[in-house]
This record gives structure tokens, sequence and C-alpha cells, in this order.
């Protein structure tokens, strides 16, 4: 029989029994682990909640990179993330230092008045004054190797800095996916889906991060072909000097329509220029065209950004013809300097960060993208350059006959870097003349087009991204219809104008063809091909530039640098325009764009008159502090 023990709590009268005690026993023998167990969860859950508080607050503290996306993105397909362990390469675009002072320096040398001395700096003086410290440089080099970074290349004026590490890292330090796209015409990119984060100290010294995606494509403007003769068929060698076919040397000097300037002495001895190329040009190709031409004298040099000489790139022709056409036009150049990288947004910074860092006198690309297709960082970043580039008397002259599609009824996109305010943008015309190119009445006469020529002119336009500025506002412009709108600039405050291109032109019609040799990368059976003139102004614009410094040189002058102020200054005043510059005008007889009298957006200025232009360029400038 079962006994029943009576149990009294102390404090209370009541009674319980033995069985009910041994029952409550058990409960808490169960249920005190449990509550254990529960309070230990609620300490973890309050830590886990303590912590994601303070990550998102450190995350709220770093600071982003803007205009990194590639604006392809916005018309591409998303594949699938990227490999982690994909090796790439980047760099970091820095600000310079006291930009207040750089601004009035960059001003200071672009508005000084005629007849006085410009001035400019050396590669060593912009370094002293405007870049980062080589106590910030260090110190970003070791923040980036502490993230696991391997350091690529450094430069003296201390604006880019290369690195490379795995896709991993890079996500890992910046906090920013990166993805595999498939862009419309079928073509798999990768990209960063949003913008990088940068702790602030690092931030605030970071104007760019380039490399972040392969999709950014330039493109060269197009080499025309005209018909072939059995002569293009002939081969030519280092070994043999052979004249090059159905040209003597006073019909190709005619093509640039720099002959006036030869027979005043100026073939461009002690000058140096550069070619600015996203393809290798076939070195073989021109020695044999050196040899054939009977070209002495000039120092041919290749020079690879840092990435693309551990990388072979493809041999492209048309880098080929662009060196080509300058050694035609400038017979006694002492070096040219073929700059040549691979085609992607970190190696085209690259090639700009060495080419300010070398400061050759004269630089000339005929490589562009249409602005809307260019990453917003890419642009402020070689902005920065070209600004550096005319503190340093460095003359930048780029092709604006890249095809790009209409904005509207009215306007149509314009290529960068053509369309940078420090660049001279350059277009061309194939236009016939009654009048013999070099008569004063051919600025009257309105030239026809070309039957011959396969394409309409090229229609230059209005920038979507700069404000016109200063030295191009000449009544000739400002008065354009088509610039002028209600809301006015689109991307520039209190502006009513745009920056418009291009600024000059050159003209030459099918008989004015280019003979280049050419057996690697090209697209003809025959090692001679008959290029229109047209389509290498902006090299014959660079070669004009290479002459007129040595008619400044030899006059007690320096070279004349960033060209744009003195040429709209010039055509600003009748008298000076006429004498310095073929206007080019088109018969508008078929309806095509048409290229008007003075300022207008198929030729700009106009052609050079080589001599007198080089001349008033010359006679413009003081010796330049150099």
């Amino acid at each position: 029989m079962e006994v029943f023990r009576m149990f009294r709590y102390p404090h209370r009268g009541e009674y319980y029994s033995s069985y009910a005690t041994q029952s409550y026993g058990r409960i808490i023998t169960v249920i005190t682990p449990l509550l254990t167990l529960v309070s230990v969860m609620c300490i973890i859950s309050s830590q886990l909640l303590y912590l994601s508080a303070a990550q998102a607050e450190n995350t709220h503290q770093l600071v982003a990179v803007p205009g990194t996306l590639s604006p392809l993105l916005k018309s591409s397909r998303f594949i699938s993330h990227a490999d982690a362990r994909q090796t790439i390469s980047l760099s970091f675009g820095l600000r310079p230092r006291d930009n207040m002072a750089f601004q009035q320096a960059l001003s200071a040398t672009i508005h000084a008045p005629e007849h006085q001395a410009r001035p400019v700096l050396d590669t060593n003086e912009v370094t002293r004054h405007f870049s980062p410290t080589q106590a910030s440089y260090t110190a970003l080099v070791r923040w980036l190797q502490a993230a696991g970074f391997r350091i690529i290349h450094t430069y003296t004026h201390r604006l880019l800095l290369d690195f490379s590490g795995t896709m991993g890292q890079v996500q890992r330090v910046f906090q920013q996916q990166i993805n595999n796209y498939r862009a419309p015409d079928g073509t798999l990119y990768y990209a960063n889906s949003g913008a990088p984060l940068l702790p602030p100290a690092i931030a605030s010294q970071v104007m760019s991060i380039n490399g972040l995606n392969n999709a950014t494509r330039w493109m060269h403007t197009a080499l025309r072909q005209g018909s072939q003769s059995p002569a293009n068929n002939q081969l030519c060698a280092t070994s043999s000097a052979k004249t090059t076919p159905g040209a003597s040397n006073n019909a190709r000097a005619a093509v640039a329509g720099l002959s006036d300037l030869y027979r005043a002495h100026y073939t461009g001895s002690g000058q140096t220029l550069a070619l600015f190329e996203l393809a290798q040009p076939a070195m073989s190709d021109l020695s044999s065209y050196m040899a054939c031409t009977r070209h002495k004298g000039t120092r041919l040099q290749r020079i690879d950004t840092p990435l693309s000489a551990a990388v072979p790139q493809p041999t492209s022709y048309e880098a080929t013809v662009d060196a080509e056409a300058i050694l035609d036009a400038v017979p006694q150049l002492q070096s040219l300097k073929v700059y040549a990288t691979a085609n992607n947004e970190k190696s085209y910074l690259d090639q700009w960060g060495q080419i300010i860092q070398d400061d050759p006198a004269v630089v000339s690309t005929s490589w562009g993208l249409c602005e809307q297709q260019v990453p917003a960082q890419l642009i402020r970043q070689e902005a920065l350059f070209f600004q550096l580039a005319a503190l340093q008397g460095q003359s930048v002259i780029a092709a604006s006959t890249i095809n790009c599609p209409a904005i509207s009824r009215t306007a149509v996109a314009v290529s960068d870097p053509a369309s940078q305010p420090f660049v001279t943008g350059v277009g061309s015309t194939a236009l016939i003349f009654a009048v013999p190119r070099g008569s004063h009445t051919s600025l009257l006469t309105a030239g026809r087009l070309d039957p011959a020529s396969v394409e309409p002119p090229a229609m230059g336009g209005s920038s979507q991204l700069w404000a016109m500025p200063g030295w191009q506002h000449i009544q000739a412009i400002s008065t354009q219809s088509m610039n002028a709108s209600a809301s006015g600039c689109p991307h520039a405050s209190g502006e009513r104008f745009c920056r418009e291109v291009p600024d000059v032109a050159l003209n030459a019609d099918a008989q004015h063809n280019f003979l280049a040799y050419c057996t690697q990368g090209c697209t003809s059976q025959h090692p001679w091909l008959n290029i229109n003139g047209g389509a290498l102004a902006t090299p014959f614009w660079a070669a004009f530039v290479t002459l007129s410094n040595q008619v400044s040189q030899q006059h007690g002058g320096g070279r004349l640098g960033f060209i744009n102020p003195l040429l709209y200054q010039l055509a600003a005043n009748p008298v000076s325009y006429a004498s310095s510059f073929h206007d080019i005008i088109t018969d508008n007889e078929h309806g095509q764009p048409a290229a008007g009298a003075g300022y207008d957006l198929i030729s700009g200025l106009g052609e050079y008159r080589a001599q007198p232009l080089a001349n008033r360029l010359a006679n413009w400038i003081q010796p330049l502090s150099r």
C-alpha cells in the first residue's frame, strides 16, 4: 500500500503530499535545462544582433566610388557570377593635390595673352606641385599589399597605381560582386554590378578604379581603301631600297598638304611625335616602308604598357598605317614613339598615364568611343591627364570621325577623347574643288562631294558631357541654332552651349590616296594599299603641329602645346582666319549634311594653310619656360 506523506512549506499553512512534491521535482528537472538553453540562445541572438548592427555601421562608413559601372550593363543579360579564382588587373586613378592651385596654373597657361610667355611646367614641376605626396602614395601601396594585392607598376607622377589579384579578392576588399554578362551583339564580358566601396581615407585619394570590367572597347577611324593596281603587288624588303609604286615624294606630300613647309626646310628635324595605339603595329612592315621610301634618320620606338608587354597583342594594320602616315608627312622626324597596348579600360588609361610621364611634344590618336559608351569615371580620369598635358606643353590630337548614333533628329553623338576640352578634335571631308587647294579664292568656293567616296561627310556634333570652353566662344559658333536649347548644356550648370567637335579637319578626295605598306594584319592581298587621305586626317594634323613646333623653336620659341585657344583666336579675326585656314564649304546639291562658311560641325574651322598657320602660331607665343 502506497504511503502518502505530507510536506509543509514553512512560511505557509498548506500541506502537500510527498507524491505531488516528487512530480513537481521531475518537472523542474526537465524545465531547468530547457530554460538554460533558451537563455543561452537569447544571449547568442543578442550578440549576433549586436555584430550585425556593428557590421552595418562599419559598412555604412565606407565610401562608394561613383561612375564605375559600364553603360553596356543596361542592355546586357546576366550569365553567372565571375570565377573567384580568375586573375584581374586594376589601377587606382588618384586625385591631384591642391586642385585649386592646379586649375589656376592651367588657366594661366591656356589664357596667356598674345606675345607673352606661356607659363608651362615640366614633368618634375608638375609632380612636385600637384601630384599626391610620396608618403600618401606609399601608404596606398601598403594598403593594397595588406589586402593581398600585388603591385604591378608605379608612376613617377603618382597619379596612377597598377595592381592585380583575383576576382575573389576584389569582391571581398571592395565589397562588390563581379558578374559575367552577354552584350546585345553576343559578346561575353565581366563587370561589377554596383559601386565599389573604400574606407574614407582611401576613397578621398581615389578618382577611379579602372579594370573592373572588360566591356569597354575603342574603335579606330575606318581606313577606306581605294582601287588597287598591278604595281601594288610589288613586295618591299628592308635589304633593297625600292621606291613606293606609283607615287613620288611630291605626290605623297600633296596628300597631307605640307609641301610649303618642306620647301622652307621644315621637315621635322629634332622633333618627337607619339602615336597612341590600342593594337600592335607590324614593326617589320614599318622597317620595310622606311627602306622603300628611303626614309632615314628616324628612331622608331615601340613602347608597351607593363601588362601588354607580358601578353602578346594582335597586330593591327590600322596602327601600322598610322605610323607610316607620320613617317611620310614628317620626313626627317627625329623620333617616332608608338605606344601600343591592349584594348581595355585599364590599359587605355595606363597608356595615357605613361604618355603624360614621358612627355612627348605631340600625341596623335585615331581611336575613340562614343561618349555615351564610356564609363563616367574614365572620362574624368583621362580629362585630368589631358589637363596635365596642356600644363606641360603637350599637344593631343584625336580623331572625331568615329561613327556614333544620333541622339535626336538634329544632333549626333560625338566621340571621346576628341570631345574632351583639352584635346584637338579632327574631322575629315572628301570634296572635289574646282579651284586648286592652296589658292586664296578657294575660301569662297564650294566643293562638291567626291562621287568615288563611299561614305557621306562625317558629321560632328555637340558633347553631352562638356560645356563649351571659353576659347570656343566665337561668333561663328555661339550663334549656331542647333547647339542652343532652352535647358542649356545637359551636364554643365549655367552654360547655354556645349563643347562642339570637330575643331579642325582635312579634306582629301579619292585622287589623293595614301600608299601604305602592309603584309601583316591586312584585309587585302596586295602589300601596297590605297588608303583615302581623309582617313589619316589626324596623323597629318599631328604632323603639321610637329612641323610648327620646329618653326617655333627655330625662331627662339618653344613647342606650341595646347593649340585650341590659339586656333580659335586666329579664327575670330576674319583676316587671320582667311590667311591661316582653308575653309571647307560643301555644295549641298544632294541634300547631304553640308560644311558651311566659317565654323561648322563637319569641318570645324577647316584645314590648315600649312606655312602661314605655322608662322602665326609660332609668332603668337614667346619662348616657353621649358
